[in-house]
Order: structure tokens, then sequence, then C-alpha cells
């Protein structure tokens, strides 16, 4: 015959419980029963606020100027990618793994001064007349299967490209 033991262990435990909830509860509920204290004085900026003008012509010329202010912002916004990026293709030579672009002819670059040399030139490139564009120079893999580059020969592509914006792209397998 079984016999329960005299002192159950639930017994201690369900109260413990039940006050442990409570208190997880008054914790939880203690952010939005406390007040911070509200500053009597009124802040700093409102008080270093310049009166606003009283004359209707000078309240006129400023919104004009804010709403084209607003407007050139907007076209600015909408302006087409085109018009703000300019686009570099740099290939990796399937052979030996070398960078190279075509400018008229094929450069490689083998260092990071050579890398250096090409960035700024094409970022003055992209600022001639003057607007100012912004640079991206996409990295093509070979078009073939082949063992060039290296991992470590995309790193170093990598840290010399580090400071502007830069991509690689490999290209899908021909069908």
């Amino acid at each position: 015959m079984i016999l329960s033991p005299r002192k159950s262990v639930t017994r201690f435990f369900i109260p413990l419980i039940d006050v442990l909830i409570l208190l997880f509860c008054i914790f939880l509920l203690m952010p939005f029963v406390s007040n911070p204290e509200l500053p009597s004085e009124p802040s700093e900026p409102e008080k270093d606020k310049a009166p606003l003008p009283t004359d209707i012509k000078t309240l006129q010329d400023e919104l004009a100027e804010a709403r084209l202010r607003i407007a050139r912002l907007e076209k600015e916004k909408l302006a087409k990618l085109t018009d703000r990026l300019a686009v570099r293709v740099l290939e990796i030579d399937p052979t030996n793994g070398v960078l190279y672009y075509y400018d008229p002819e094929r450069v490689e670059v083998r260092s990071e001064a050579d890398a250096v040399r090409l960035i700024t030139k094409q970022k003055a490139a992209a600022s001639k007349g003057g607007v100012v564009k912004d640079v991206f120079f996409l990295i093509l893999y070979p078009r073939r299967v082949a063992p060039y580059p290296t991992a470590n020969q995309v790193e170093q592509i990598r840290q010399w490209f580090k400071d502007v914006p830069f991509g690689f792209d490999v290209p899908s397998p021909s069908l």
C-alpha cells in the first residue's frame, strides 16, 4: 500500500510561486505608476528663441524661401539615379587574377597605389561639369570558370576599395 508523504512539497511552493508572480507584476507596473518630476521652469531652448517678426512682408519672404528650399530638396530626391551615380566597371583577368579596366586601352591595377590613382581619377572625372556624382566601382568576376581570383586576391581588392562604394558581380552561367 502506498502512503502519501506527511509533508507535501507543493504545500510550500504554491504560496511561494504566488508571491513571486505578484512581485514580478509589481516590477512590470513600476514604470507606469512612477511619475517623473516635471520641470517647473520652461526649458532653455524656449527662452533663447528669437521673437517672430511682426512684419508681414518679412514673413512672406521667409515662407517663399522655405517653399523654394522644399521644392529643390524634393527635386533632388526624385532625380534619376543615373544623374547622381557614375558606375565604373573593372574586370578580373581569368588567367592571372589581375584587376584591370579600359581607358581606352587596357590598364592593370596591381598595387594599392594604382587603385588610389584610379579612384582619384574617376572621382575627378565624375565631378566634371559642376555636377558631383558618386562613383561606384563594379568589379566583374571572369565570365568563364577559372582558378582566379584567389581568396587572397579578392581580399586584397576589398582592402584597396574599402573607402569607396564598390561591389562584386559574378556573371550568371551562359545557357
